[in-house]
């Protein structure tokens, strides 16, 4: 874990290209707030369960997801029997190129039967929507196969949830922005991580969801506007190549 020093000086190396890179993007950024909508939908959380493990590992994989979600609906697999539902989920996984498409398809099997153990997608979200708070509905989600912290906080924050609009969703993509700035968390350390990016975004006068969408979707810029050693020996390549 890093010192209160070091935290102070990766911050006044990340501000700046926070500032810059959201002056350029906010109207993006605004934009996805609209999702809040999909709240409304019934199969709420079946639906973005799908959407979870279709982006795991690789975000594509959300795109075959949302195409192939008729075959994946809740009702249709209801009406399967256990092989030919193992079966269906497994040749959808697989032809939407979702990574690791047999891991995928066994959490997407077990959530499905955690859903029906809830009396099915409607009562599902009633009762995720019923758990108290934030932590609550962390507690409630981290509850389904392959859901961790990550996803149980971006789940909620997909819809801008207003009790997820202080959340930082640690992926593969925000782990490289602190290493560039010479940050270094274990996946122990996840709380610390998002309260040095939650720390951030206050000084940035950001909610921590709009620093969050601001790093998943602009990471290469944000790492193209730092003082950054990587960064530095990538201009020298440059110059000395023009």
């Amino acid at each position: 874990m890093a010192n209160n020093r070091q935290l102070q000086d990766a911050t006044n190396r990340l501000r700046p290209a926070v500032a810059k890179v959201y002056k350029a993007n906010s109207n993006h950024i605004n934009a996805l707030k609209e999702r809040h909508n999909d709240l409304k939908r019934d199969d709420f959380l079946w639906y973005y369960l799908l959407q979870s493990f279709g982006t795991m590992g690789r975000a594509a994989g959300a795109v075959g997801i949302r195409k192939r979600y008729q075959d994946l609906e809740y009702q249709r697999l209801l009406g399967l029997n256990e092989e030919a539902r193992s079966a269906c989920v497994s040749k959808v996984c697989h032809e939407a190129r979702v990574r690791f498409p047999v891991r995928k398809t066994n959490f997407i099997l077990g959530c499905f039967n955690q859903i029906r153990e809830c009396g099915g997608p409607k009562a599902a979200k009633v009762k995720l929507l019923e758990q108290a708070g934030k932590n609550g509905k962390i507690t409630f989600l981290r509850h389904f196969p392959g859901i961790g912290p990550k996803y149980a906080r971006n789940l909620m924050m997909d819809v801008y949830h207003p009790e997820f609009r202080e959340c930082i969703a640690i992926d593969t993509r925000i782990q490289s922005i602190s290493t560039c700035i010479g940050l270094a968390f274990t996946n122990a350390q996840y709380e610390d991580h998002e309260r040095f990016y939650l720390a951030l975004a206050k000084q940035a006068k950001l909610e921590g969801w709009e620093l969050d969408r601001l790093l998943f979707n602009f990471t290469n810029e944000i790492i193209e506007n730092l003082d950054c050693p990587d960064n530095q020996q990538r201009q020298r390549r440059s110059t000395a190549c023009r």
